[in-house]
């Protein structure tokens, strides 16, 4: 069974990343407050197989993104 938009976002607000193969989504404040930096910027997906880089504000518009790469076959 594939996980749903909803289960990635839980594992994120939780704290954690999501990876699939080499795709990856997570919470940027997660990651930066362990460095002292306390600001929300905002949900990362990043892939260099997908020669995808992004940072989303929204978490459905990052887990969005995060489905369509994993729906890639390239």
């Amino acid at each position: 069974m594939d996980a749903t938009a909803e289960d990635y976002k839980s594992v994120i607000f939780s704290g954690c990343a999501v990876e699939y193969m080499d795709i990856s989504i997570c919470n940027l404040r997660t990651y930066l407050s362990r460095s002292g930096i306390d600001r929300d910027l905002g949900y990362q997906v990043w892939s260099d197989k997908h020669g995808c880089y992004g940072i989303y504000k929204n978490i459905d518009e990052a887990v969005e993104k995060f489905i369509l790469l994993k729906g890639r076959k390239a």
